[in-house]
């Protein structure tokens, strides 16, 4: 046997162990655990590992076994982020992950509780994204009740994004309330059973609409109270002194061609989902149902109180066939693990 052969027969046996050896990366494993140390289950969604020193990202997969990896990251320093769909669980980040090349780190995420009241099988956020995967079937025109009017029955999910609002423009006493309204940091009002905002159209929750000759029920599932009224028999607004002034307002609503035309005022002050605002609120939304499964909505928000200058939205909803308004009960005041917070307040 030369000494050219045993050359070439150790080469070839040490090339694994060196190819191992020089791997440039690194890989992530770990469990998803909530606050309590229970595996976090049937939740699959994408981990980010962003380097911290050059902005690169790389994303692995949660499983729905309650297992998550990472896998080919170059070695550097990172920050790793985790947002399951599911209300019941807060965003997870951290920073300062090290990997090094050619080795395996193990680490489990700790998910914070979010606002939740129920379980993971009913969370609102889940539920919201199984329902938009029910809203495939667009094409086709729409159907028109005995009237002529379009015929917006059926379950409808807003679809995409969440409806995305910039900074609302506030007068300087505006401005000051909602600086100390964020030094408390305290929660969305629907953590502690109260309404989530004052146009509920706004939310990734089931809707449907109940067309009648003098009205419009717009139901809402996940919220609470889950229904609002828009009349429309030709009546006008309530006096403002003898109207009481509420989380929904009082809403008017008339027909412009195939578009629903809302009109909402009598708002409280404390009203989520507008910033801070006036009893003086004014809302409108417009809903056109485009063809058989999509409806946009405009909204248009006006508070000359409190504001510099009105707000403007728009969305598309997607009919979800097939699918149900549930119940949904939520007691304010309710003691569960999600509400160990205090009292939830609309000033400071």
């Amino acid at each position: 046997m030369t000494p050219r052969f045993l050359a070439t027969l150790l080469a070839l046996c040490l090339a694994p162990t060196l190819a191992i050896a020089m791997d440039p990366t690194g890989s992530l494993t770990g469990r998803v655990l909530d606050a309590d140390g229970g595996s976090v289950l049937q939740l699959a969604a994408p981990v980010m590992l962003r380097n911290e020193a050059t902005g690169v990202t790389v994303t692995g997969q949660l499983g729905n076994d309650g297992r998550y990896s990472v896998q080919n990251i170059s070695a550097g320093t990172y920050s790793i982020e985790l947002q399951v769909e599911a209300r019941l669980y807060n965003r997870f980040q951290r920073t300062g992950v090290v990997i090094e090349a050619g080795k395996a780190l193990q680490q489990d995420i700790m998910l914070p509780w979010g606002m939740n009241l129920g379980t993971v099988g009913d969370d609102p956020l889940k539920q919201s994204a199984d329902l938009r995967a029910r809203t495939q079937n667009v094409d086709g025109p729409f159907k028109r009740l005995a009237d002529g009017k379009p015929d917006l029955s059926g379950l409808w999910i807003n679809i995409g994004d969440a409806v995305t609002r910039p900074p609302v423009p506030l007068q300087p006493w505006a401005q000051k309330i909602a600086d100390e309204l964020a030094k408390i940091k305290q929660d969305n009002a629907g953590a502690y059973c109260l309404p989530q905002v004052g146009v509920p159209s706004l939310m990734h929750y089931p809707q449907r609409f109940v067309q009648g000759p003098d009205r419009v029920v717009h139901m809402i599932e996940d919220m609470d109270p889950g229904f609002r009224q828009f009349h429309m028999d030709g009546r006008s607004h309530p006096d403002p002194d003898a109207w009481n002034p509420a989380w929904y307002g009082h809403s008017i609503a008339h027909w412009e061609g195939d578009t629903l035309v809302v009109d909402t005022v009598g708002f409280n002050e404390i009203t989520p989902g507008f910033g801070v605002h006036s009893e003086a609120l004014h809302v409108v939304e417009r809903y056109t149902r485009l063809n058989h499964g999509r409806m946009r909505v405009e909204m248009f928000a006006e508070d000359p109180e409190a504001w510099t200058a009105p707000q403007r939205h728009s969305w598309t909803m997607g009919l979800a066939e097939g699918a149900e308004i549930i119940e949904f009960v939520c007691a304010e005041g309710y003691e569960s693990q999600a509400m160990k917070r205090a009292p939830w307040k609309g000033r400071p």
